[in-house]
Parts: C-alpha cells; structure tokens; sequence
C-alpha cells in the first residue's frame, strides 16, 4: 500500500493523494518524453479525487493542458494517453463503485496509445473483474510499484 490509504473529504466523496501524486508523476513522465499534455487524461471515478489531482496538476506549468476528469465526464472521448486513478485503498478491501464494470470499462477504453491504471492491487483485486483487469496490466504492460514512482 506505501502509505496510500484513501479518506473520505467534507461530502464523503474519495480521495487518496498518494495515488494522485504518482498519476501526475507518470503524467509528467509523459511530457518529459514528448507526449502533449492536451493528449493526456486522467480519469477517476471519484469527484474528490478529481479536486486533488487538479490541485496538483496547477502547480506545474507543464501540465495545464492536462484533462481530468470523472469517468462519466470522460465517455464518448478519447486521449493519446490515459491514466486512471482508481482511488481505493483500504484493510476491508472495499471497492465501491469501481464495482460498476460498465463504468471501468468506459475508463479502459478512452486510450488510443497508453491506459496507465494507477491502483492498490490488493484492495481492488477483491472484485474478480478488476482482479482480471489488474492481471491483465501486470501480464501485457509494465508493472511499477509507487515506490518507483516515489524515489524519481
């Protein structure tokens, strides 16, 4: 978990800033490497969570171009790049609304180039369907622990 717990804000909506923390690291990444920041997304499920990882995106430059937004406010669209910040991260395992599998599969397929799924595995691994999604990830893409992320 490296310290990635989600809390809940004023009107009990999400959040886990860890987590918001490596999604606009990995989005730096991507800038650094030459993707535009106006063909990345980051995509959540949750609106407090979009609140913090605006807060962050403000304050680089860099990034201003970068959409977020909630999974609802993402369908029908695409993006170069997508990052989706699936937010939950508890000892009970509970998952929430990441249970709603329409929704998830919108966030997965708003990516032309890059889906960059940004989640506790163990937590979101109590759901089969996203257990499956995650193993997908970890089988045909590059895995990375947020300590990776952290240390660069």
């Amino acid at each position: 978990r490296c310290d990635m717990e989600e809390v809940k804000d004023e009107e009990e909506s999400t959040m886990n800033e860890g987590e918001a923390a490596v999604s606009i690291a990995h989005a730096k990444l991507l800038v650094e490497s030459g993707v535009r920041a106006i063909d990345i997304g980051i995509i959540t499920p949750y609106s407090a969570q979009v609140t913090c990882l605006k807060m962050l995106r403000n304050k680089d430059a860099k990034l201003k171009d970068l959409e977020i937004s909630t999974v609802d406010g993402f369908q029908g669209r695409e993006k170069e790049a997508i990052i989706i910040s699936m937010v939950r991260s508890n000892p009970k395992k509970e998952v929430g609304f990441l249970s709603d599998h329409r929704r998830m599969n919108v966030a997965v397929t708003r990516a032309r180039r890059q889906c960059c799924v940004v989640c506790d595995a163990e937590t979101v691994s109590s759901d089969r369907f996203l257990k499956r999604l995650v193993e997908y990830f970890e089988e045909n893409g590059e895995y990375l622990s947020a300590s990776e992320y952290q240390s660069s």
